[in-house]
């Protein structure tokens, strides 16, 4: 991993910008362009986001790789036994509790419209597709976001994760301890008007990446950060560097 102080602190200066913005363009510093991932078709990312919660995403890959292979196409998820889903899901956490929604949620999207089909989506507002999801057994605000945000979809909504969300109250964005929702509607508004959906993408890995290597739970490697000076928490959390 490349020197994250030296490569998060090139030349950054407040000046007028707004902090969400600062710390996009330090990000975007250290870890580059996030724009080349390849986005799955909302159905796709339905289920992928249902499953994915509370686990690595390697290991969600690859449960979500052998339902595709095992289900074809995705609408059998809706007519299958939950004990024939929880067979594909070996590597997620919780693989009862998700092989059940995904075979309810499914159904009821498939008797709804016909077949496995989320297109309708697209029509709605980002409120009301946030607000339809989530009434599916197993879609929270997260998954809701990344169904509208990562799929083909593209629409302009944030997806807050644990990581973002952690990193949203220790960089004084959000409020100790807001609930998911909150924490969506509130990273939403600090977003600058003029970013598009695929800007808010790249924000979320980025924020991600940063989470996952420096900005962790447990042990935050603080004074490696290049954003401490932005940081209203970091000085107040444990060294984590062992003595040399």
């Amino acid at each position: 991993m490349p020197a994250i102080r030296e490569q998060i602190q090139l030349g950054l200066d407040f000046g007028r910008e707004e902090p969400i913005a600062v710390l996009r363009q330090r990000l975007l510093a250290a870890y580059g362009r996030q724009r080349d991932f390849r986005r799955h078709n909302p159905p796709e990312q339905f289920v992928k986001a249902l499953i994915s919660s509370e686990t690595y995403d390697r290991d969600s890959e690859k449960d979500f790789q052998a339902l595709c292979e095992h289900f074809h196409p995705l609408d059998r998820l809706g007519q299958s036994d939950p004990r024939e889903v929880l067979q594909q899901l070996a590597n997620v956490t919780h693989p009862e509790k998700k092989a059940s929604q995904l075979v309810t949620s499914v159904g009821r999207i498939v008797a709804q419209q016909g077949r496995f089909d989320l297109s309708h989506l697209a029509a709605l507002s980002v409120e009301a597709g946030m607000e339809l999801l989530q009434r599916y057994d197993g879609i929270g605000p997260k998954c809701a976001a990344a169904v509208l945000n990562f799929s083909t979809l593209r629409r302009r909504v944030f997806v807050v994760d644990r990581h973002i969300k952690r990193f949203g109250e220790r960089f004084g964005l959000l409020p100790q301890n807001a609930s998911f929702t909150k924490a969506h509607q509130i990273m939403l508004r600090l977003m600058p008007a003029s970013w598009d959906a695929d800007d808010l993408y790249e924000l979320h890995w980025l924020i991600k990446r940063f989470g996952q290597e420096v900005c962790t739970s447990q042990r935050p490697l603080c004074q490696r950060c290049g954003m401490a000076d932005l940081c209203r928490h970091g000085s107040t959390l444990p060294s984590t560097i062992p003595k040399r």
